[in-house]
């Protein structure tokens, strides 16, 4: 047994979080393993058994200074998730970091640090502007504490960014990987690329090319879109160097900034996928105009695995990976790249009780797409009634589309509905938590990452299954490559569902499925759901 007590952030250690302590410390220091995976079920308390398995190791593990640096890195899916772990762990040294993006300049207030970062290059060093930035800047001071933190804090997206291009990034002992569920479809998004007609013809000054192929676009993009990058580049810089009324010409240099960082990225990110892209692993689509909306050219991958240790495995000596919805050791394996022999795993059952999260199947007809218009009315019907059921109780209806969500606003026409689009996620979330009225969100996108403890959501709706669109052909390569992806991926996103409402021990909200494909969904693969939510299933 390990002695952890001092490094756990609080008072008590439940017995499941001890497990998990235990199981990964012997996994890593006894075992010699590379991964340790715990799959442990909303409510076990994940961040904190992270937090304290890297305090163990940071005090009595210290690696070979010349391979590894001491500590930890802390990786999530959002920036929210950042902020909860800095409010739950600020105190013990966790320290976090965000693109510049992110943060205000402190000497010109409406704009980023990253607008002026790069117009530093072009101000005179002795003015105030300058020194202003340079001696107290807010992105480069939290920069360097996550930097010397043993217990530095990121997104994926900054992080496989600043390791891809940023040679000053050292691997450290243990990387923790948290929501490790999404790490496939993180990696993913990194590697992938689109280029717009937009920003071709608009940015670049280049002639959208009639092009359809994979082959034919990947020669388009070597000889003559990426010089274009890179000579545009090249010019912003030269432009930038000429300016010398600085402060008369600011808002036309932060537009040339921004677009410089656009650029370089884009570029990066470029010359990396003509490095690993080949026709057999990589979707191409041409996308055609929609709404305001010009063309554009998309190459992802099908297959993940061969990119996941260059872009994230490589920075940790150690990897501890953390979810409520591993639901399979073999496949998730797979589809990162690892042997299942240098992988300890273990599955962490819900503390909740089973009578504080029941789960009712109430049919209104399939939600499939060829059947979804016949049924969108009784699902209407099926709504109200539960609405009227819970008129003085917060709670969700998970739609899973646009096409649901909007249909029930239109129909329903109740003020206590919340809905969103794209870019006001977080706003419409923000305003049903300090609503003092009984509101409901209403939303395409409210699976994961949502935190609606106690009155929040005393219920929720699950319109439709959420299967992963047949219309995406990624989806479909990736199906047709692994039988059990597909259903796999709606397994994960249903339990993510349930997980928004039921908080800890005390919480209780009902759950109810509406869409009379689960019943066939469930027979068929009941498998892959944990016991612990087939407890819940009334019958």
């Amino acid at each position: 047994m390990f002695d952890v007590a001092r490094y756990f952030p609080y008072g008590e250690i439940r017995e499941q979080q001890d497990r998990a302590i235990q199981f990964a410390l012997d996994a890593f220091l006894n075992k010699g393993k590379a991964f340790c995976v715990i799959n442990a079920e909303t409510g076990v308390g994940k961040s904190a058994i992270g937090l304290t398995i890297a305090r163990y190791l940071a005090a009595n593990d210290s690696p070979p200074v010349d391979l590894w640096e001491n500590g930890a890195y802390f990786i999530t899916t959002q920036k929210i998730l950042q902020d909860q772990y800095v409010k739950d762990f600020g105190e013990h040294g966790m320290c976090s970091i965000k693109s510049s993006t992110n943060y205000q300049c402190k000497y010109y207030k409406k704009q980023t640090c990253s607008e002026s970062q790069q117009m530093l290059k072009t101000t005179d060093k002795s003015s105030r502007f300058f020194k202003s930035c340079t001696a107290s800047c807010h992105y480069k001071s939290d920069k360097k504490k996550y930097q010397d933190s043993l217990l530095g804090l990121t997104n994926f997206s900054y992080f496989m960014t600043d390791n891809a291009f940023n040679d000053k990034s050292k691997p450290r002992n243990l990387l923790v990987i948290d929501e490790a569920h999404n790490v496939e479809t993180e990696i993913s998004k990194f590697v992938e690329v689109s280029i717009s007609e937009r920003f071709s013809s608009q940015v670049l000054g280049i002639k959208w090319p009639d092009l359809n192929t994979h082959h034919q676009v990947v020669t388009w993009i070597k000889d003559a879109y990426l010089p274009k990058c890179v000579s545009k580049i090249s010019h912003i810089e030269k432009t930038l160097e000429k300016y010398k009324d600085f402060e008369q010409k600011i808002k036309e240099i932060s537009n040339m900034s921004r677009e410089f960082d656009l650029l370089k990225g884009h570029t990066q990110k470029l010359q990396k996928f003509l490095e690993i892209q080949d026709s057999e692993n990589w979707v191409f689509e041409e996308i055609p105009a929609a709404g305001q909306k010009l063309r554009s050219y998309s190459f992802k991958p099908i297959d993940v695995s061969q990119y996941a240790r260059e872009n994230l495995f490589r920075m940790g000596r150690r990897t501890l990976m953390m979810s409520a919805t591993i639901l399979d050791k073999e496949s998730f394996c797979i589809s990162l790249g690892l042997e299942p022999d240098d992988v300890e795993f273990i599955s962490i059952s819900t503390p909740f009780p089973v009578e504080n999260r029941p789960t009712f199947f109430f049919p209104v007809g399939n939600m499939g797409a060829e059947h979804i218009e016949k049924t969108l009315p009784s699902l209407l019907k099926m709504v109200k009634k539960i609405l009227d059921e819970h008129p003085k109780d917060k709670g969700i209806i998970h739609c899973q589309s646009y096409k649901v969500s909007s249909y029930l606003m239109k129909n329903l026409r109740s003020k206590r509905l919340l809905t969103h689009n794209s870019e006001n996620r977080d706003a419409i979330l923000a305003e049903h938590v300090k609503s003092s009225e009984p509101t409901v969100l209403v939303s395409p996108s409210m699976t994961e990452g949502v935190d609606l403890k106690g009155d929040l959501s005393r219920f929720q709706i699950i319109c439709k299954v959420p299967y992963p669109s047949l219309g995406d052909k990624l989806v479909r390569k990736r199906m047709n490559k692994w039988k059990w992806w597909y259903p796999l991926q709606t397994a994960k996103t249903i339990i993510q569902a349930i997980g928004r409402s039921v908080r800890s021990s005390e919480d209780y909200a009902i759950t109810y499925i509406l869409d009379s494909d689960w019943e066939r969904f469930f027979s068929r693969n009941g498998n892959l759901f944990p016991e612990s939510f087939k407890k819940t299933i009334q019958v």
